[in-house]
Formats: C-alpha cells, structure tokens, sequence
C-alpha cells in the first residue's frame, strides 16, 4: 500500500494497493471513520434532518446529522459532540437506541471509511435545544420531519439506511 501526499487536499488521502492474486494497482481513498445519528422525538412520530450543500451533488440535501471521528477520539464521542454542534441537543437529553458498534463499510472498492451508525431517541419532546455550535464551513439547518415523509426527501445513503434500521426496530 502506498498513500500519495497531494497538499490541496484536506481530507482525503489517496493510496494505492495491490490485488495480491494478479498484482493489478487499485486506488482507493483512507479516510476518516464517521458517525451519523438519526434523532428521533420522544413521541416516535418525526425525525431531525439537518440541510446542507453537499459538493458531490452540487446541491443542498436533507440528512441525518453526521461528522467525522477525530484521530483517538471513540465513534461514541464524536457521536456526542456532532449531536451537540449540529442540533443543540445534549448527551443528556436522549438516549441511544441502536448502536452499530463495529460501524459499516461505506464503499470498500473506493475507501477505507467505516460510518457508525446510531438511533437515538429524546427523552422528551419538551426538551429546547442549545443554539448551533458549527464548525467554520458548516452551514446548516435542522428541521424535523414527518417519519412517514423522511424517506421521501433524501437519497443520502446513511439517511436512508438509518430509516430502515429504525423502522425494523419498532416493529
């Protein structure tokens, strides 16, 4: 395996590897592991999206929160401080209801990036969330969504994915 440093880029880092059986160079992409938290009201009956511009598909799109782990940090930690920075609401406000614990490959002919995914509920739909506390690129908003309506407003893969996870759990 060999990582290629090319400086214009801050996330990414590209490598290339060798098919043992026939010696063939493959590119994939090492990349940070990720989190992405789908946050359900107390009720059970709406979702919190945020919306962003994502620069893959030119275009702002509704999703679950989501953020990269931190190099050390625990995929439960960064759970907390993305929930925190992107909707206001505390480690004390819900509780986790589903947890992938080992995480899900994204794309393993592409990149290295594990998502782990969580399901977590709020303690109460009374509970007022502390203001945004967004990174420097980060231009969002939250809004909360129709369970019955979330699947229809989004072709993000860990959005959807998530849904469904949440879906079989209440059955």
């Amino acid at each position: 395996m060999k990582l290629l440093d090319i400086p214009n880029l801050k996330f990414l880092k590209v490598g290339v590897d060798s098919d043992p059986l026939n010696n063939n160079n493959l590119e994939y992409l090492e990349k940070q592991n990720a989190i992405a938290a789908l946050i359900v009201n107390h009720a059970g009956d709406k979702v919190l999206f945020v919306n962003q511009y994502r620069p893959g598909v030119h275009n702002y799109i509704y999703e679950v929160p989501a953020g990269l782990i931190d190099e050390g940090e625990e995929p439960i930690h960064a759970l907390e401080r993305e929930v925190r920075e992107e909707t206001g609401y505390r480690r004390e406000d819900y509780d986790i209801i589903y947890d992938s614990n080992t995480g899900f490959l994204v794309s393993p002919g592409y990149t290295t990036e594990k998502i782990f995914i969580y399901i977590i509920k709020l303690k109460s739909d009374d509970i007022v969330p502390l203001e945004l506390d967004l990174d420097e690129t980060e231009n969002l908003y939250t809004r909360w969504i129709d369970i019955r309506d979330a699947g229809k407003l989004t072709l993000d893969m860990k959005t959807i994915f998530s849904l469904h996870i949440y879906a079989n759990i209440i059955r």
